[in-house]
């Protein structure tokens, strides 16, 4: 951590003060808790320029967090203001060390004072069938695919994407100082600035294309989970690297890195323009991606037809045209058992 170094200026104190109110919201590790005390007790301006900023934070409802800590109105403490310097400075350096246990003490609990509560998580979701294009406040852009939910988490030093089920493409902003991170369980995919496709598969497998630039891929420890809450999380340096043009199959076992063609990519990521492109797969596989984008359930009453492979471009969604096909194509017939069940044997 960057220490701070004792003031030099009056813009200089704001900036650091203003650090220090960042860096309670996040809270504080041992060695920067030494470093606020010793900050405190520096110069005699800081305590009260460090309890002005926190109300300052407080009216522009940029952070509205310090209030409950303070040991009296804010009112009574405009009016101490008016006080001898010498008790003006005592109370601020008792606010400013009683913060700190405060925050200990909470945290010993396992209690959430305001000071720590992490920034709120928007979640962004689409229905059976859906897709949504969303621009984040830093320029990312993600896009999800039908039946997807994915929690955005930002703070100053993080950026934190949690895929809970379905499938996101992440063009990625870049910012070096705040990696992007997205949690799939306890994976986690981290870039900078660079482009990649997630999906969780029905069987729970993780699916990582990279289409630009490079990732890195490693597991949430239990250390990890405790920066996680902290919304900061940092890979090792030995974490898996996946760059543009492979693809990664995340499960229980361990995995590499394959290589994967372009034209590949493109059928993979065909959905983004409303396509379903399949280039000889089973027909098993076919139907259940198909359900995906229409909830209907597709029934085999014969089970070697499963393994019939199948060619072809269909709108998504457009189950008429897909039985239109393998009714013609590959001699497969189908009735329709209610709206939403479709049974399918040969002729």
């Amino acid at each position: 951590m960057t220490k701070v170094h004792p003031i030099q200026s009056e813009e200089t104190r704001y900036d650091e003060a203003s650090l220090w109110i960042e860096r309670l919201g996040e809270g504080l590790t041992q060695e920067e808790e030494l470093e606020l005390q010793s900050w405190l007790t520096k110069d005699p301006a800081n305590p009260a320029l460090l309890e002005k900023m926190a109300r300052l934070w407080d009216k522009m409802d940029s952070l509205s967090r310090l209030s409950t800590l303070l040991p009296q109105p804010v009112s009574t403490m405009e009016s101490n203001r008016h006080r001898a310097p010498y008790s003006a400075l005592a109370a601020s350096v008792v606010l400013g060390l009683s913060m700190l246990l405060l925050w200990n003490w909470s945290n010993d609990r396992g209690f959430t004072l305001q000071i720590a509560q992490r920034p709120a998580e928007i979640f962004y979701e689409t229905a059976i069938g859906g897709q949504q294009v969303n621009q984040l406040e830093d320029g990312t852009i993600i896009t999800l695919n039908t039946g997807s939910r994915i929690g955005v988490r930002y703070t100053s030093k993080a950026r934190v994407l949690n895929l809970e089920y379905g499938e996101v493409h992440v063009q990625v902003s870049k910012d070096p100082a705040r990696p992007l991170s997205v949690l799939v369980g306890d994976r986690v995919v981290q870039a900078v600035g660079t482009a990649f496709n997630i999906e969780i598969k029905p069987g729970r497998e993780i699916e990582l294309v990279v289409t630009e630039g490079s990732v890195r891929v490693g597991e949430l420890s239990p250390m990890d989970g405790v920066e996680q809450n902290n919304v900061k999380i940092v890979l090792p340096s030995s974490a898996a690297v996946v760059t543009a043009g492979q693809e990664l199959v995340m499960d229980d076992e361990v995995a590499q890195a394959s290589p994967i063609s372009v034209a590949e990519i493109q059928v993979k990521l065909s959905w983004q323009k409303g396509n379903l492109i399949f280039a000889g797969e089973p027909l098993a596989e076919v139907v259940k991606e198909v359900e995906r984008y229409t909830g209907v359930e597709f029934v085999f009453l014969d089970e070697n037809l499963k393994e019939t492979h199948v060619s072809g471009f269909f709108k998504a969604g457009d189950v008429e045209g897909m039985l239109a096909v393998l009714k013609e194509n590959f001699g497969i017939e189908f009735q329709r058992e209610s709206n939403n069940r479709i049974l399918l044997y040969g002729i």
